[in-house]
This record gives structure tokens, C-alpha cells and sequence, in this order.
């Protein structure tokens, strides 16, 4: 990694520019339009979600967002890595991985022993190679 990473609390006020950071991540894998289209609305937070999420972190580098995670913890018990993304022109440096151990960390500091993840499969192999155990497939929205 060239630059420092660090984290922060995600702020309500950071809605826009992660949701914008997730989409423009997203449609680095070639996804169309129609497919990007629905992945925007799930993808699309508003201040109002922030609160509500178990955790949420930005990561900065030079004052700039390079990417986030969130977790839910859903009403049935699930607690989920719901959103983990990079700015696809700071892919491979290190970013995700940080943000990752960040989600880790916050997940245990709340009790949290499970987390699901409900990963593309363009970055299953990233969850894989930090540990995470494939143990189904889930049909995607689109």
C-alpha cells in the first residue's frame, strides 16, 4: 500500500459519497446497465441507514474516501457483512484488507461471533483468502 489508510466512524453526512464509491466499485466488473441499475438502489444508503447499521467505517487516504464496509444485524439473528468496497483505481493496495480486519474487529466488539457474507462472486476469492468458509450459494436480485 503507497498511502496510509485510516478509518473512521461512518457519518450520516457520508451517505452520497460511499453510495456513489459502491456503485462506481460495483460496475468495475462489467456489469450492464439493466444489472447496474438494480445494484444501485441496493447499493444507495441515505443518512436516515447510517444509524441504524451495527457498524460502518469509511477509509480515507489523503482526505480522500477510498472505500467502506457496513454491517446489519438483521431482525432473525443474522448478522451480515452487508457492504465491503474500494474505489476501484485503489484496488490491490491494501484498502480492502484494511477495511475487512476494521469489520472484524468491530463485528467481535459487539458480541457479534458470525458474520454472514453474501459476497460477489468477482470477490468470493478475497473473503476466501482471509478465512471465510463458502457454505452456500444465495440467488442474486438480479
Amino acid at each position: 500500500m503507497d498511502k496510509t489508510v485510516q478509518l473512521r466512524e461512518m457519518l450520516p453526512s457520508d451517505a452520497e459519497a460511499v453510495s456513489a464509491l459502491g456503485i462506481q466499485s460495483k460496475a468495475s466488473w462489467g456489469y450492464g446497465r439493466a444489472e447496474m441499475a438494480v445494484f444501485a438502489r441496493e447499493l444507495t444508503l441515505s443518512g436516515e441507514d447510517i444509524p441504524l447499521l451495527a457498524a460502518a467505517e469509511v477509509a480515507i487516504v489523503d482526505g480522500g474516501t477510498v472505500g467502506y464496509f457496513t454491517i446489519k444485524s438483521h431482525p432473525n439473528g443474522v448478522d451480515e457483512l452487508e457492504h465491503l468496497f474500494v474505489r476501484p483505481d485503489r484496488f490491490r493496495q491494501g484498502i480492502g484488507t484494511a477495511l475487512l480486519h476494521a469489520a472484524l474487529r468491530a463485528a467481535k466488539a459487539r458480541g457479534i461471533e458470525l458474520l454472514t457474507i453474501i459476497a460477489d462472486p468477482n470477490s468470493t476469492q478475497f473473503y476466501v483468502k482471509h478465512g471465510a468458509q463458502i457454505v452456500g450459494e444465495h440467488r442474486s436480485s438480479i
